[in-house]
């Protein structure tokens, strides 16, 4: 923006110029100096600010690899105490692990769901509900401003109903049969 008006300030003065030049103007070099001179003061400016808002250059991370992955399915009954999945990754380089899980109710390690504060490299599901999850965790290596990512496999969690819950559905049912043949005499 400031070099537009620049350059519109040297059209203007060159103008002037051949007016003042031909009326025979000794400061007309001056002013030609300065306005030159104060434009490339501008643009120096300009890309000294630029250079400070640049970030520090990125360094090469090494991706981490599994030395423990997560596999397999395991089943517990509504409100057992699971167990916890594990993983572990390591680096090649002075980068920082850190893990993020993720649950998901399809068999797939990318676009699940966040779990808001599971970021160690243990994490426990939870069992409060029948169903079958897929859990999955990113472990993510960090150097200074810049990272490197891996993701893990999955692990299948089945959730089966408790069989107390199918005994008293199946108590019900035949306290109902028993009155209903008792209303049928």
């Amino acid at each position: 923006m400031k070099n537009k008006w620049l350059k519109k300030g040297l059209i203007f003065l060159a103008a002037s110029c051949l007016i003042l030049s031909i009326a025979g103007c000794s400061q007309v070099q001056q002013l030609k100096e300065q306005v030159l001179g104060s434009a490339d003061e501008a643009e120096e400016e300009e890309n000294s600010e630029e250079a400070e808002i640049e970030e520090e250059p990125e360094v090469e991370v090494a991706k981490p690899e599994w030395k423990t992955n997560l596999s397999g399915s395991v089943t517990y009954k509504v409100g057992d105490e699971a167990k916890a999945l594990t993983v572990e990754a390591t680096t090649s380089d002075e980068g920082t692990i850190t893990y993020q899980w993720y649950q998901s109710s399809t068999n797939n390690n990318g676009g699940g769901t966040l779990i808001d504060g599971a970021t160690e490299k243990s994490y426990t599901p939870s069992t409060e509900e029948e169903g079958t999850m897929y859990y999955y965790v990113v472990a993510t290596s960090t150097i200074d401003n810049s990272s490197n990512g891996t993701t893990s496999d999955t692990a299948e969690v089945i959730v089966e109903p408790n069989d107390d819950s199918k005994d008293e559905n199946a108590e019900d049912t035949k306290e109902a049969d028993g009155q209903e043949e008792n209303n049928q005499q």
